[in-house]
């Protein structure tokens, strides 16, 4: 089932015995793609496969915890959380264009709680690192960050353990299925949640991949009855690993994931750049920027928007950084580059790829 399948066809799928209070609408942001609705089963909520994720890093759910989000929750809903929490204490962090006050208002906050966990989306945790690192400023260090919602580059990872002085969880899931896998701290790959979960990676006839070998991403959720979702192309692409853990954890183990399978440059004569290929190109040029983002245009020009750590370091590695795509096009369409207070959002995210070429 494909994503275009699934917006198509959402009063056919979803179950017609289920109660809607047993169940919740959600929808996806849209960065990579048309936004897409799917149901939530309520009867098997995914808080337990979060404890237990948690319980690796040696965190309890009782615990004190903080999170960065792009965006300021609703009133209603912040109220909600903090009674149904208490007497644990949160602290949030609304990262889209945040003031200086409100940042030194969450520094005292958290340092304040001591939270033992610290979760959001990468690229607003991968910021709010290095406003500390560019500040020299000293958090609490908290047992574990938590980043999920787009692929982790290993630069980002390291610059965020500095600046929180803590190890840094590369978890995998979508808004269609929340915990799909997520590390241990071993960090050696994702441990796959395959009681809740069964995750199949296939070539393009659909058929299983060895592991070891990249493939589609098909997603069959296990628990969810009122809206059934059954070997879903979700766009990812992903590998099973060939060896067990050494944490002792019997849960298989995946690659973690690099890119979307769906979002690539393309070449006129047809060479396709996967996302995944593009975040090993530049990874080791990362801490640099605090945001990079490639748009293809109809035309099949790139231009490269970035947000610079340090203008003139970052006006020589974006040059770099180009040539370096223009060659693994092979000199098919133009490069260019373009320094930028804040790249495009869509949706709640900030994808790496925005292409225009569909619109031909």
């Amino acid at each position: 089932m494909t994503r275009e399948e699934l917006r198509l066809n959402f009063d056919e799928i979803k179950a017609n015995n289920v109660k809607s209070r047993a169940c919740k609408k959600v929808s996806t942001s849209g960065s990579t793609g048309p936004s897409v609705s799917v149901l939530h089963d309520k009867r098997h909520p995914e808080t337990p496969i979060r404890w237990r994720i948690l319980k690796w890093w040696g965190v309890e759910p009782w615990e004190n915890q903080a999170f960065i989000y792009r965006f300021k929750k609703p009133l209603l809903e912040r109220i909600v959380n903090t009674l149904m929490w208490w007497p644990t204490k949160r602290v949030f962090l609304a990262a889209a264009n945040p003031t200086e006050q409100q940042l030194s208002k969450f520094v005292r906050d958290f340092n304040n709680i001591k939270p033992s966990l610290l979760q959001g989306y990468v690229d607003v945790v991968f910021e709010f690192a290095l406003y500390l690192l560019d500040n020299n400023i000293d958090i609490h260090p908290p047992k574990m960050v938590w980043v999920t919602s787009a692929p982790l580059f290993e630069e980002q990872r390291e610059l965020m353990q500095k600046a929180f002085k803590a190890p840094v969880c590369d978890q995998y899931g979508n808004t269609e299925i929340m915990l799909i896998a997520a590390e241990c701290p071993e960090q050696n790959g994702l441990h796959i949640m395959e009681d809740t979960v069964h995750i199949e990676f296939v070539d393009e006839n659909n058929q299983p991949v060895p592991p070891n070998t990249s493939g589609k991403v098909l997603l069959t959720d296990l628990t969810n009855y009122a809206f059934p979702i059954i070997r879903y192309e979700i766009g990812d692409e992903g590998k099973f690993k060939d060896h067990s853990c050494q944490c002792g954890c019997p849960l298989p183990l995946m690659d973690n994931i690099r890119g979307r399978q769906s979002k690539h440059i393309a070449t006129p004569s047809g060479l396709q750049i996967k996302g995944e290929h593009i975040m090993a190109m530049f990874d080791g040029h990362m801490k640099f920027f605090k945001e990079i983002q490639l748009r293809q245009s109809p035309d099949y020009t790139v231009c490269i928007y970035y947000v610079p750590r340090e203008v003139e370091k970052g006006k020589q590695e974006i040059k770099v950084m180009a040539q370096m795509l223009k060659q693994r096009t092979r000199v098919e369409i133009t490069i260019t580059h373009e320094e930028v207070k804040q790249v495009k959002r869509v949706g709640k995210k900030s994808p790496i790829i925005i292409s225009e070429l569909q619109k031909i």
